[in-house]
C-alpha cells in the first residue's frame, strides 16, 4: 500500500502488468488533454490517448513510457492504466519507429488519393500514426540534453 505521500501506479495491458510502483506524481494524456493525479486526488475515469506516461518517484528524474489507448482510473491513493501498448523509454527504437510513421502515412495517403477519410482501416492507420508520433516525441523531445527550456520545463 503506497503511504500517504504516494500513489500506486499500476499499468495492464492485454499481455498482463507491465508496470506497479509508487509515485509522488502522475501525468497522463488523455482524449481531451494531459492530466495530473496527486495523493489526495478526486475519483477520476478518463479515457486515454497515445501519448506519454510520466511519474515521478521520489526526487529524481522523471520516468516516461509511451503508451497507447485506453484508460485511467485514478483515486486518493491509486492510479491503475488500462492500456493496449506501453513501452518505457529505453525500449523505443527511433529509426524503427520513424520507418513505421513513413509507412502509415504513405498508406494515410493511398487512402485519401481513393477518396477514404473514415472506416476501419483509416482509423486503424490514424491510431498507428498517432503511436509511432508519440514515440518520436519521447525520444526527441525529452533526450537528455534537450530537456528544460520549450522542450519540457525541467532544468539540467
Amino acid at each position: 500500500m503506497a503511504d500517504p505521500a504516494s500513489i500506486h501506479l499500476e499499468v495492464v495491458t492485454r499481455t498482463g502488468v507491465a508496470l506497479r510502483t509508487d509515485a509522488e506524481e502522475v501525468q497522463a494524456p488523455s482524449v481531451h488533454g494531459e492530466f495530473g493525479v496527486l495523493p489526495g486526488h478526486l475519483p477520476l475515469l478518463a479515457a486515454l490517448r497515445s501519448g506519454i506516461l510520466t511519474w515521478r518517484t521520489g526526487k529524481g528524474e522523471p520516468k516516461r513510457a509511451v503508451i497507447g489507448p485506453g484508460f485511467a482510473e485514478a483515486g486518493a491513493d491509486k492510479v491503475l492504466v488500462i492500456t493496449e501498448h506501453f513501452v518505457p523509454e529505453d525500449d523505443i527504437d527511433p529509426a524503427a519507429t520513424k520507418r513505421s510513421l513513413e509507412e502509415t502515412r504513405e498508406a494515410l495517403e493511398r487512402l485519401a488519393a481513393d477518396g477514404v477519410d473514415s472506416g476501419a482501416r483509416f482509423s486503424e492507420y490514424q491510431a498507428r500514426a498517432e503511436w509511432c508520433e508519440a514515440q518520436l516525441t519521447l525520444v526527441e523531445q525529452w533526450a537528455p540534453g534537450r530537456r528544460g527550456g520549450t522542450k519540457g520545463g525541467e532544468s539540467n
